[in-house]
């Protein structure tokens, strides 16, 4: 069971973040755990729009389409360079049968401004993988709320193939404190084509100010 901790709050405009990051590993399409996660249970679903990437959806027979900054995956806006928008047929998702990865043929990046809450903690969840076909072996990127990072994540791909990706459940914690709306980005760090790849993203808002507390990785 995940232990607790009441979140902190400031007294300045925006929002404040903080993080808390866990490696969960998790099998090739992975299920939905919230109904056997106590602290899952605490939390109310965010407005966060297909955080698994299914729209649109890649036409057979290709089985990725590079969108490039400036044009959007559904809901998501695509910034940097470029990213990779992966059928199921190139590898294997997390959840459903697209998955992401940040980088394009240079690093990019993908955003989408969800509504919140004043004085509220959000607890941003996904899974995370990375490119197995090419180098670098240790692929990074950044989690960012209205451009400000809140976490730094890495994955590291030995051993790991098209149907075999090993993803691993991470987690951020946000608090808002005047806004009412933020902006969420994923973003690819690592050089050149082949990055992280992210997969069924969740937001959801802690009752009572309680959320998860720092894991270890």
């Amino acid at each position: 069971m995940p232990s607790v901790r009441l979140c902190a709050t400031a007294l300045s405009a925006g929002a404040l973040f903080l993080t808390a990051a866990t490696a969960v590993a998790g099998p090739v399409h992975a299920a939905d755990t919230a109904g056997s996660d106590p602290v899952a249970l605490s939390m109310a679903a965010g407005d966060l729009a297909d955080g698994s990437f299914e729209t649109p959806v890649v036409p057979y027979p290709v089985t990725f389409t590079e969108p490039v900054a400036g044009e959007t995956i559904g809901p998501w806006t695509v910034g940097g360079d470029s990213v990779n928008l992966n059928s199921d047929r190139q590898w294997d998702a997390a959840d459903g049968y697209q998955s992401l990865d940040l980088n394009g043929v240079e690093p990019g990046s993908v955003s989408q401004t969800i509504t919140t809450l004043p004085l509220t903690s959000y607890v941003v969840t996904y899974w995370l993988a990375g490119n197995p076909d090419y180098g670098p072996v240790l692929k990074t990127g950044a989690l960012r709320v209205n451009g400000a990072t809140v976490q730094n994540f890495s994955f590291d791909i030995t051993n790991r193939s098209r149907r075999d990706m090993g993803y691993v459940r991470r987690t951020a914690v946000f608090t808002t404190l005047l806004g009412t709306s933020v902006t969420l980005t994923f973003a690819g760090t690592s050089p050149g084509a082949a990055g992280p790849v992210i997969d069924d993203v969740r937001v959801r808002s802690c009752l009572l100010v309680i959320c998860p507390h720092k894991a270890k990785r």
